[in-house]
């Protein structure tokens, strides 16, 4: 007998959990979605498999496609012998930088790589880059200081007033406070020439993305 809880307490977004690989799985997650479809439509989803599910992994996330819900990544314990083309969360490379402290900022060293995550309350600086496939979560601002190509979520928890700022802005999505915005796919990881620092906010009921300076002139003078 299968199992699927949808939950939206964590700094993941919205996680599905499906435990089992029978067919009453699909089952619950129809009734699951029957009530909570509207409020994951738009938001950063990862589903969460034990290591049954994960044999039915590629019919999980068709099935919640043809329902207009797309999974970002997923998460597992161990990635062995999950065959599935979207990003894999190891539970053991997700770090927890900051818990406690609301106002501290916390800072993570070195570069992100394909599979990783970074939560934390607070603001997050980032000294490295964020590799695609990657994702980072904040409570407050998030300041990468190098290439943001991985998914970033500042003021998780409804901050609209938080903002992203990186060297190199290039991520797939971007979500500040309740809101959420997608990169068109011709844009994704070319080549961009005269990079500048962008800063993303968010300003008159959407998520803008400016230089740097030009931000910095909106804001302070």
């Amino acid at each position: 007998m299968g199992r699927v809880a949808i939950k939206g307490k964590n700094f993941l977004g919205f996680e599905i959990e499906v435990y089992g690989n029978d067919e009453p799985v699909f089952n619950e997650l129809e009734k699951a979605l029957a009530v909570s479809k509207h409020y994951i439509s738009n938001s950063i989803v990862t589903i969460r498999l034990d290591d049954k599910s994960k044999s039915i992994a590629p019919r999980i996330v068709s099935f919640l496609k043809d329902r207009e819900v797309a999974v970002n990544a997923v998460v597992v314990e161990s990635k062995e012998n999950l065959n599935i083309d979207l990003p894999i969360i190891e539970i053991k490379d997700l770090q927890l930088l900051n818990q406690q402290a609301e106002k501290e900022v916390s800072t993570f060293r070195g570069n992100l790589r394909s599979g990783q995550s970074i939560k934390t309350n607070g603001d997050l600086v980032v000294v490295g880059n964020v590799n695609s496939n990657s994702y980072i979560y904040a409570t407050g601002n998030i300041f990468v200081l190098g290439k943001l190509y991985g998914v970033p979520h500042a003021g998780y928890g409804g901050n609209n007033e938080a903002i992203i700022f990186a060297f190199d802005l290039n991520p797939p999505q971007i979500r500040i406070g309740d809101f959420i915005t997608r990169s068109p796919e011709e844009n994704l990881f070319m080549k961009r020439k005269n990079v500048v620092p962008e800063v993303a906010y968010v300003d008159e009921g959407a998520i803008v993305i400016s230089p740097y300076e030009e931000w910095r002139k909106i804001k302070w003078e």
